[in-house]
């Protein structure tokens, strides 16, 4: 493993050590959450595919997610997942359909508020908020693929997967498309890294403790192209 590779490894692995302790991974990383252009501030590194990444199915296995109103997320589970990757995985999804359910009903469901904790929570409110207070939603397909468990460490994993939200429109709250929409929803920029890392709790549950998110062009943004 060449030494730049390794330090990335490290960051994400010494990132999953704090989340093992509870511990958030320190605010500035954490503040590069959700923001309404739907790529992050900064592109925080997002660390090597670790030996575990799970290859995606044909995009015929894919499924729609509906956030009521708002968007549909299509999915493309990795195959082969045991039961403890299947609950990880759907967490890491769960969290992010529940978002946009939230934008859709004007903020009302506040579903989105429960599995998320400390400055992921922030990220998460300030995102659906910044719809909720411009009265704006959305409609159209999100595709969501490449799933892969970035790192491990204790309680703590490091998730990742490739966001595609070409065929997303931002609309108002009557669901009219915007007459003037904005250039992240046009390729290239359209496709980019979020990941998430999430904390194992003693009942059972994944908790989301943070977001990160590689936009384009940064390398991981550019290898979710396909």
């Amino acid at each position: 493993m060449s030494t730049k590779k390794a330090r990335r490894v490290l960051a994400v692995l010494a990132g999953c050590a704090l989340l093992a302790s509870a511990a958030a991974c320190g605010k500035a990383e954490a503040e590069g959450g959700f923001t309404p252009r739907g790529a992050a501030r900064s592109s925080p590194e997002a660390g090597e595919q670790a030996a575990e990444t799970a290859t995606p199915s044909s995009p015929a296995a894919g499924t729609a997610e509906a956030a009521d109103a708002g968007p549909e997320i299509e999915i493309d589970w990795p195959e082969g997942l045991d039961s403890k990757r299947e609950a990880l995985f759907k967490a890491f999804t769960d969290d992010y359909i529940a978002q946009w359910r939230a934008i859709a009903t004007h903020g009302e469901d506040l579903s989105y508020t429960e599995g998320v904790v400390d400055e992921a929570k922030r990220s998460a409110v300030k995102w659906v908020h910044s719809y909720v207070d411009q009265k704006m939603s959305a409609k159209g397909v999100i595709k969501l693929y490449a799933l892969r468990v970035i790192a491990e460490v204790g309680k703590g994993v490091h998730v990742a997967a490739c966001l595609d939200q070409s065929g997303l429109r931002l609309t108002d709250w009557r669901g009219s498309p915007l007459s003037e929409q904005p250039d992240w929803l046009e390729p290239p920029k359209s496709t980019f890294l979020y990941s998430a890392a999430l904390r194992h709790e003693d009942d059972g549950r994944w908790i989301v403790v943070l977001y990160r998110f590689a936009e384009y062009p940064h390398e991981y943004a550019k290898e979710c192209a396909r």
